[in-house]
């Protein structure tokens, strides 16, 4: 088996959230019984990310109040944060207790770090969610 794309994500959810597939259901479910869903993509990129440092990204996150937080189950993880000083690319994984609230909230980390690197709404065209 090799790890693909969507490896990452599934493992973050699986991990933090302690779960597991519903293989009748297909739906993945908290060890509080919660159906959980995520947004991501291990390919955002942009010229403006060049120079952050992975201490960056958790101010980032704990300003904004993006962070995993295990009472609500929800929040933002950084991923493949390896490439993101020399690069300008990372790996995000949105995780919520709804579709929209994923969406909702894979959107506000891309605004926040638009935001903080002073990038307005031209990230790069080579961006693909998973």
């Amino acid at each position: 088996m090799r790890v693909v794309g969507t490896t990452h994500p599934f493992l973050a959810l699986r991990f933090l959230t302690g779960g597991e597939l519903n293989q009748s259901s297909g739906l993945f479910h908290s060890l509080s019984h919660r159906a959980k869903y995520y947004k991501a993509t291990d390919n955002l990129q942009s010229e403006a990310y060049r120079g952050l440092l992975p201490d960056d990204l958790m101010d980032i996150l704990s300003v904004h109040q993006l962070h995993y937080n295990h009472r609500t189950e929800s929040g933002v993880l950084f991923h493949l944060i390896g490439a993101l000083s020399e690069y300008g690319k990372l790996g995000v994984t949105a995780i919520a207790n709804s579709p929209a609230e994923a969406r909702e909230l894979y959107d506000r980390t891309l605004a926040v770090l638009d935001i903080e690197t002073r990038f307005g709404r031209t990230r790069a065209a080579n961006e693909q969610p998973i």
